[in-house]
């Protein structure tokens, strides 16, 4: 491997703008002997450089820090870092951990989870009846008439078109913390709901009317295109209106903004009126992300790698300078668990990582390592101190 595709791959990562291929090639690279150290006075070289220039241009820092790495070929001298860049320089540790926990530190052999998970996917009739969705089976869907309305396919519903009613009847899917599950509406549109996620929906879509669902959590959407009906999902502050596309919204109510990521196709967002005040929509294009964060009721748009953001729908968890606090509630989600952390410090830490197929434990047991953590389980709770 170049040494100027790796100074490129390292500069991309610590401006934000890493790829897929950037991460698997700093995941390479960081196994190797001194790399990770010679990584952290890169850490630090780029906090240096953005704080002697004071200057919010990405691009000029980008080359100002390329300039100064080809300098020293062979990687800058190890002195004592400070305090809070050596946080960031855990980031990239746990990154690579993420990929190489089984093999460096659990070896190859099957790790099974100490935690159980308890609770099952259900389904909200009309009539408030609730049914279980038990995720080995196959079958028929019935409503609360009795009437055939779709088939279940082991974790996944499909609503088929022919079903006719005289009003809008609605159900809600509710997947608990610990699963994901697989939608398919009337329309043909495909929902991937993640853990800890609710979706409400018309059995079936009316002619002439708009195609509203109804989210709370998190879901991946690959909306079947009719002009003549645009889709909207109402994430509460925030509504998105497409008419055919694929992109990820995330409505948690712990989560401190509601995003919307845009894989393909065009959205609108609008935020909701708040105090009478009504905002103008705001149109988002494929790679970038609308953000509505509760502090100030409105809508911020960036560019991000939206893999980041729609990795959960392969099973993945890929956190990119994010707080732990954040991250410990996606664990929540994702594992079907009560964090309850004690270190406050530690939830203002910004972390980068990615795991895959690591059980609860050996998560934790990667952030002990590099962290130091002290942390028990008891049942599905655990208590960091």
């Amino acid at each position: 491997m170049s040494g100027q595709k790796i100074e490129n791959s390292i500069v991309r990562y610590l401006s934000g703008e890493a790829t897929s291929e950037d991460l698997d090639i700093l995941t390479d690279w960081i196994r190797i002997d001194n790399n990770l150290l010679i990584f952290t006075s890169y850490v630090e070289l780029h906090y240096q450089t953005i704080t002697a220039m004071n200057d919010p241009d990405t691009e000029k820092i980008k080359r100002v820090l390329l300039e100064r790495m080809k300098k020293d070929k062979r990687g800058f001298s190890v002195h004592k870092i400070k305090p809070f860049l050596k946080y960031i320089a855990i980031g990239l540790l746990f990154f690579s951990m993420g990929y190489l926990l089984r093999q460096e530190i659990f070896g190859e052999k099957e790790n099974r989870s100490l935690i159980s998970e308890q609770k099952k996917v259900t389904i909200v009739l009309d009539d408030g009846t609730v049914k279980t969705v038990e995720p080995d089976n196959e079958g028929e869907l019935v409503d609360s008439r009795g009437n055939i309305i779709g088939r279940q396919q082991k974790s996944k519903l499909t609503y088929s078109r022919s079903a006719t009613y005289d009003k809008m009847i609605y159900h809600t899917l509710k997947v608990p913390y610990g699963k994901r599950f697989d939608l398919v509406l009337s329309d043909g549109t495909q929902v991937l709901l993640n853990s800890g996620t609710s979706l409400r929906y018309p059995v079936e879509f009316r002619k002439g009317s708009v195609r509203t669902v109804y989210l709370n959590g998190e879901a991946y959407f690959e909306v079947t295109e009719d002009k003549e009906h645009p889709f909207i999902v109402d994430a509460n502050k925030v509504q998105v209106e497409v008419l055919g596309t694929e992109f990820n919204v995330s409505h948690y109510p712990e989560d401190p903004a509601i995003n919307t990521v845009l894989v393909s196709g065009t959205v609108s967002l609008r935020a909701t009126e708040e105090d009478g005040l009504k905002q103008e929509p705001v149109l988002l294009k494929p790679g970038y992300k609308g953000e509505w964060a509760k502090h100030r009721a409105k809508i911020n748009v960036e560019k991000v790698n939206t893999e980041i953001y729609t990795s959960w729908t392969e099973g993945k968890l890929i956190f990119s300078n994010t707080p732990f606090l954040q991250i410990r509630r996606a664990l929540e989600r994702h594992y079907n668990v009560e964090i309850a952390n004690n270190d406050a410090a530690l939830d203002e830490q910004r972390f980068d990582a990615i795991f895959d197929v690591e059980t609860i434990e050996q998560v934790l047991e990667s952030f002990n390592k590099s962290y130091s953590i002290e942390y028990e389980i008891k049942d599905n709770r655990i208590i960091i101190n």
